[in-house]
This record gives C-alpha cells, sequence and structure tokens, in this order.
C-alpha cells in the first residue's frame, strides 16, 4: 500500500508563478470564448489553451491537497469551498439575472459558470479516502472516467461529470513528489518541452478543430456532445486526455521557477477565479465587445485580460474578500 508521506507545503515561486500564468489563462480564455469561429489563429489559440490550464490548475490543486482525516478538516473544507460556493452561486444568480436580465434560476445543485471548481474540489478530497491509497489508482480514475462518459445521468448535476473527468488530473498530482516537478526543469525536460510545444501549437493549428471544444470542458456525458472527434466517444475522450498530459507536462516544465514581477499573484487565484465572470459578463455589454468583434483587433483581449487579473489579485480586493475566502484557515 502506498502511504503519501504528509509535509509541510511550503510556498514556491514555481508554483505561484504557474498559477499565476495559469489564472491569466482561465480569464484569457473566457474572453475568447465570445469570439470563436471568427479567426482560425483565435481557435487554434483557445484549443491549445484548454489543453493544458484546468489540468495543469487541477494536478497542483491535488499536489497541495490532504485526505480529510476528522471533523476540522470537514469544518475547514465546508469553510474554505462549500461556503464560497454557496455564497456565489446566489451572487451569480442575482447578478446575470437582474442586472442583465439573463434566464438562470438558481439552483443549489447545478453550479454556476466557474463554481463547478470548488464543488468538484469537494467531491476530489473525499474521493482520496478510496483513491488516494496507492498509485494504481490514478489509472482507476481514467478507467472509471471513460467508462462514466456513457452514463447519462453522470452531466452538469452537482459537477459530477467534470468531477470523474478532471478526477484523474487531481490524483496524479497528489501522489507527485516535490521532487518530482524539480526533476521536470532539467536541462533535458525544458528542451523535450519547448520542441513538442512547438509540435503542438503546429498540430492543432494545421488539425485541430473548435468544434472539439465540449471534449475539453468534460461537463456532458458522450451522447449530449454533438461533433465528435472520433465515432467512439472513449476514443475522444482518451486523444484529449493524451494531449492534455502532453500539454500539462510542456507547461509544468516551461514555467520559471524563479521570482517573477508576477509571482505574487499566485497566492490570489481563486479570489481571481471568483470575481472574473462578473467583469467578463459586463464587458460584453459594452462598445469594445463590439469593436473588438468588428474590427477583429482580438490582440486587445489579452491586454483585457491583464488589467482583470491585475486588479483582482490587488490587495484591496483581496481585503475585501479575505472573510470569505480564508474563514477556514488558520
Amino acid at each position: 500500500m502506498y502511504i503519501r508521506k504528509e509535509v509541510v507545503m511550503k510556498r514556491t515561486a514555481y508554483f505561484d508563478n504557474a498559477k499565476a500564468i495559469l489564472i491569466y489563462l482561465v480569464v484569457l480564455g473566457h474572453l475568447m470564448s465570445g469570439y470563436l469561429l471568427n479567426n482560425g489563429y483565435l481557435d487554434s489559440l483557445y484549443i491549445v489553451i484548454y489543453l493544458f490550464h484546468m489540468p495543469a490548475f487541477i494536478l497542483i490543486s491535488g499536489h497541495f491537497s490532504k485526505t480529510i482525516k476528522n471533523k476540522e478538516d470537514f469544518k475547514k473544507m465546508a469553510k474554505t469551498l462549500l461556503l464560497p460556493y454557496l455564497i456565489f452561486q446566489l451572487l451569480y444568480t442575482l447578478y446575470y439575472k437582474q442586472v442583465f436580465g439573463d434566464s438562470v434560476t438558481f439552483d443549489l445543485f447545478e453550479p454556476r459558470y466557474a463554481l463547478w471548481f470548488l464543488l468538484s474540489m469537494i467531491m476530489w478530497k473525499l474521493m482520496l479516502w478510496v483513491f488516494g491509497r496507492h498509485k494504481a489508482m490514478i489509472l482507476v480514475s481514467i478507467v472509471l472516467s471513460l467508462l462514466v462518459g456513457y452514463i447519462s445521468e453522470v452531466n452538469q448535476w452537482l459537477s459530477l461529470s467534470r468531477t470523474f473527468f478532471f478526477f484523474p488530473f487531481f490524483l496524479l498530482g497528489y501522489f507527485l513528489n516535490r521532487e518530482n516537478f524539480v526533476k521536470l526543469k532539467n536541462h533535458w525536460n525544458v528542451a523535450i518541452a519547448s520542441v513538442l510545444a512547438v509540435a503542438l501549437v503546429i498540430f492543432v493549428y494545421l488539425y485541430g478543430n473548435i468544434q472539439w471544444k465540449e471534449w475539453f470542458f468534460g461537463r456532458n456525458p458522450y451522447d449530449e456532445i454533438s461533433y465528435g472527434i472520433f465515432e467512439s466517444g472513449i476514443l475522444s475522450r482518451m486523444t484529449i486526455y493524451v494531449l492534455m498530459i502532453v500539454s500539462t507536462y510542456i507547461f509544468l516544465s516551461l514555467v520559471p521557477k524563479s521570482s517573477q514581477w508576477y509571482t505574487n499573484i499566485g497566492g490570489k487565484t481563486l479570489v481571481v477565479y471568483l470575481l472574473h465572470l462578473f467583469i467578463v459578463r459586463a464587458f460584453r455589454e459594452t462598445g469594445i465587445y463590439s469593436w473588438i468583434e468588428e474590427t477583429g483587433n482580438y490582440i486587445a483581449l489579452f491586454a483585457i485580460a491583464f488589467v482583470i487579473v491585475y486588479v483582482l489579485s490587488s490587495k484591496w480586493v483581496w481585503k475585501l474578500t479575505a472573510p470569505i475566502l480564508t474563514a477556514g484557515k488558520k
């Protein structure tokens, strides 16, 4: 039986750099989603981003997770994950419905937008009771995900589909030791990852299809995904897994390990993650959104994403949200 060593996870520049870059890509991806099918380069970039940004984020989350052992762990999880989920589920619903007139209703069991991550995190931590005992369970989690895709009832309700789809990455991160990440930064891995990165971008541009995007989200069973990569749902998901694993390896190998000007953002990613869709939704009602669509100046999205991340990771935003997001932390 595999016994995971419990160690004190000290904050390091490498992981904060990775999280800072990933949260920027999350925001950029959501901004880009409104312009898909308008530009081939934009579509290709979107595919590349979605191949690794959530898998890498979830893998890192798994690496810093511990098995829940007692009531105190339950209370902490409830305060840091469940409470923010309930609060923002209500806020998102009111905001989208009352401010913009969107046809949304408050539903505790179907996460609104980005909130699926909080609900899935709760389930992943609970699933460690069974899956966290041996490394071989990573393979079991992959097989389970491939098979679960055939069950129509496993869908967006309670974020079940996404939970199973991304769980292999969470579990992989849980079993990886700090030394495994250190080895990724050796010269050979960096060189290999650089070559693979170029090859991946070229492959996606030549053969990628933006219609595949539903396969990257993992939110629906096979029979609800209208555009297949292959005729077989299980083969399509296996292909996506291979591409995601390679892409995540590339990203984690190329992330800078030394402190950067953006490193401190890595400690505030949850704030950015939970708040950015309020701004993205408002942005879609502005003249800037229409101007970008009419002129094709998609490069502006990079700057807008940066501003959103910068503002939401600022000290004053952190102070406003800290009572909710750090309620269970000592």
